[in-house]
């Protein structure tokens, strides 16, 4: 998995790209005005911004099928959450991660199985035709104070090594990297 990927990059819209902003400062008095360039606060001063990258699972909506179920993959958000950045090696039972538990409101989920592989039928019309099937991966998780638990599908894309500088951007988005410094 490539590393573009999993960060989609925007130009920031607070500074057009440039990284600085002018502010108008005035005089104690306000006889005297400038402007005065500072480095953008909310890129800080990079000219770009990080974003998740959409759910392909619900196509960004956050819910799928006729009955618009809540996606479980990106929990209802419609962009990857913290668990589409566990890397791999760490998706193993015990990992706690950020994630609102739909009966409780808690904000900690926690991986109760193995990664196992399951067949998902795509589609079909009738019974005595072929259905279309995919092979595809799922983990189990749970919520652990109410023990409200669910499948999450696993992304392709998602769950690859992280670089430092992979680690840095998502803590700016404000994502929990908690469980990667959890004994096993």
């Amino acid at each position: 998995m490539g590393k573009e990927e999993m960060f989609v990059t925007r130009q920031c819209r607070y500074c057009n790209g440039t990284g600085v902003r002018m502010v108008e400062t005035s005089s104690l008095f306000g006889l005297i005005r400038k402007q005065v360039p500072l480095s953008c606060e909310m890129c800080a001063g990079a000219g770009s911004t990080f974003q998740a990258p959409s759910c392909k699972h619900c196509d960004g909506q956050g819910l799928i099928g006729n009955e618009r179920e809540v996606c479980r993959t990106c929990n209802g958000v419609g962009h990857w959450d913290a668990f589409a950045y566990i890397p791999r090696d760490h998706l193993h039972v015990g990992t706690l991660f950020d994630r609102r538990c739909d009966q409780c409101d808690h904000n900690r989920m926690e991986i109760a199985s193995e990664i196992e592989e399951y067949k998902q039928v795509l589609s079909w019309e009738k019974e005595e035709e072929l259905r279309s099937v995919e092979h595809a991966e799922r983990v189990k998780v749970r919520c652990p104070s109410c023990s409200h638990s669910y499948y999450i599908k696993l992304d392709a894309d998602s769950h690859g090594d992280l670089t430092p500088d992979m680690v840095e951007a998502l803590e700016k988005l404000g994502i929990d990297l908690s469980y990667m410094y959890q004994a096993r």
